[in-house]
């Protein structure tokens, strides 16, 4: 009998120089405040001024999010997303959202053994690691204290230094190893802490002073970015194990309260995104190793980004990982709260690049080059794609036209290639279509005759991909992100024989092997 099963996946690649001018986007959500973005700007998210959450894409536009109170961070992918939702008894509880549609229910995380509600909320959820670890801060009947939250161990939670103060984990690196925040001191003010492995220790400056909030981290937790440095503890600040914790500046409105922020930073450390300024005077900055602190409206001009007439632009919330996109929130020409998002550079869509590797676990085939493998021979399938895909379904369902002559299906000493069809072959991406992601090669001829080769992913939680553009899929995985893993050649009329493969790994990448066009200086 045969059973199509779904299986396994790719890598794929963006490569080209900077395209370009970079572009700015408002959101036209009035009233909204972007807190989040995904690695590459794909997928942003953010709360209403009154209450309520959403997620933006440029596909599909605004979403609200069902029950959700705000939003405040998220994974790579932007699935999960990590807010607050209201739990059976209206208490807003700490939650995580892994879909675009309200259709799945939330992943409720409850609070602490023993916790208390203050004002109708037990915890809050503020950011979310790619291997689903969520921090954030709940209420205890003392006080209110930073935790982690792992599906395994639920919530627990984490260390201060001064027991007697509050704490918050304010982010957690992607990788989920590093977790940054605030533990209040015995005077009530707050401190820069992080922790590691369960162990907390404060950020301290050359003069080995506190400093305020840790505010976000990059990727790894190599590079952490806050508020309340410098000789008055007005200045944003950056840290790095070679650095140590540095001031970046401070870009005053006049006001004796005037502060700055850093409140997002990308991977390599070298864009930070934030504020500086008092109240509403407060103007959206950015800093770089080359040009330190500058007002984002200067630093658009100087790359010929136009600004709308009108706009006030107030903070820089969120940066990508790659340093391309920046989100913030400021008043638009209406003179209402509004978001934005900024691409700072475009590359050009580029053919991706797809390996997948694996083993043979089943082979009955009596003919062509795979005939007679033995069990754990090792398999590897590559090709590259076409960057123009046809939608099926736009922001939701992608195929894109597989360079035949690019083809390779090899095992032991075999190997053959897929053949042109009037149809294709062609590579489908899925994102939360409805609700799940996947990849789908579905029945194609192979060129040894009477043969054809069937190759999908599915991922019914919908967190593999941020959208299904093609050149954005940067990442290694493994069947155990699979709900269904299948890989197989067919021989004969209903697929008589056959030859099936386990998933061990697939990998996506640029081909250009670094971020093309990636902002430098």
């Amino acid at each position: 009998m045969r059973i199509r099963v779904i299986a396994g996946l790719i890598s794929l690649t963006l490569c080209g120089a900077a395209g370009a001018a970079g572009t700015f986007t408002s959101l036209n959500l009035p009233n909204s405040q972007l807190v989040t973005l995904s690695e590459h700007g794909r997928v942003a998210g953010g709360s209403y001024m009154g209450g309520g959450a959403w997620r933006w894409t440029a596909a599909r536009g605004a979403q609200d999010f069902d029950g959700y109170s705000g939003m405040n961070g998220m994974n790579s992918w932007g699935q999960p997303q990590a807010g607050q939702h209201e739990d059976a008894n209206g208490v807003l509880v700490a939650a995580l959202a892994y879909s675009n549609s309200n259709l799945v229910e939330p992943t409720l995380l409850g609070g602490l053994p023993g916790g208390v509600a203050l004002d109708g909320t037990l915890s809050s959820a503020y950011d979310v690691a790619d291997d689903g670890t969520a921090v954030g801060l709940a209420f205890t009947a003392d006080n209110a204290v930073a935790f982690r939250w792992q599906g395994p161990t639920g919530m627990v939670e984490l260390p201060r230094i001064d027991t007697d103060g509050a704490s918050r984990a304010n982010a957690i690196s992607r990788d989920g190893k590093v977790i940054v925040g605030w533990n209040d001191t015995a005077e009530g003010f707050r401190r820069a802490v992080k922790w590691v492995d369960g162990n907390i220790t404060e950020f301290l400056d050359a003069d080995g002073l506190q400093v305020g909030e840790a505010l976000a981290t990059n990727r790894d937790g190599s590079v952490v970015v806050g508020e309340g440095a410098g000789k008055m503890g007005d200045e944003a600040w950056r840290w790095t194990a070679a650095t140590g914790v540095q001031a970046i500046g401070i870009i005053g409105s006049g006001s004796f309260f005037d502060r700055a922020y850093a409140f997002g930073v990308s991977d390599d450390g070298n864009l930070i995104g934030g504020a500086s300024g008092f109240g509403f005077d407060r103007k959206a900055v950015v800093w770089t190793p080359a040009g330190g602190m500058q007002l984002l409206t200067d630093f658009l001009a100087a790359r010929n980004i136009a600004v709308p007439d009108g706009w006030t632009l107030n903070s820089v919330t969120a940066v990508s990982g790659d340093g391309k996109v920046l989100g913030g929130w400021g008043f638009d020409a209406t003179n209402q709260f509004n978001s934005f998002i900024v691409e700072l550079d475009r590359v050009p869509a580029q053919r991706a690049v797809v390996e997948a590797k694996g083993t043979v676990v089943w082979n009955d085939l009596t003919a062509g080059p795979f005939a007679g493998l033995p069990l754990e021979t090792p398999v590897t399938m590559s090709f590259k794609t076409n960057p123009e895909g046809i939608e099926i379904d736009p922001g939701s369902f992608v195929r894109y036209p597989i360079d035949v002559a690019t083809f390779k299906l090899e095992a032991g000493n075999g190997s053959d290639t897929l053949v042109e069809t009037q149809a294709g072959p062609l590579l489908g991406i899925a994102n939360d279509y409805p609700l799940s992601d996947g990849i789908h090669i579905f029945e194609s001829p192979l060129a040894t005759a009477g043969t054809s080769m069937e190759f999908e992913l599915f991922n019914p939680g919908g967190n593999l991909f941020d959208s299904t553009d093609i050149n954005n899929v940067n990442r290694t995985m493994g069947p155990e992100l699979f709900e269904k893993v299948g890989w197989s050649v067919f021989q004969g009329q209903g697929g008589q024989f056959s030859m099936s493969m386990m998933l061990e790994s697939v990998t996506i990448e640029d081909e250009c092997a670094i971020f093309c066009g990636r902002f430098e200086d």
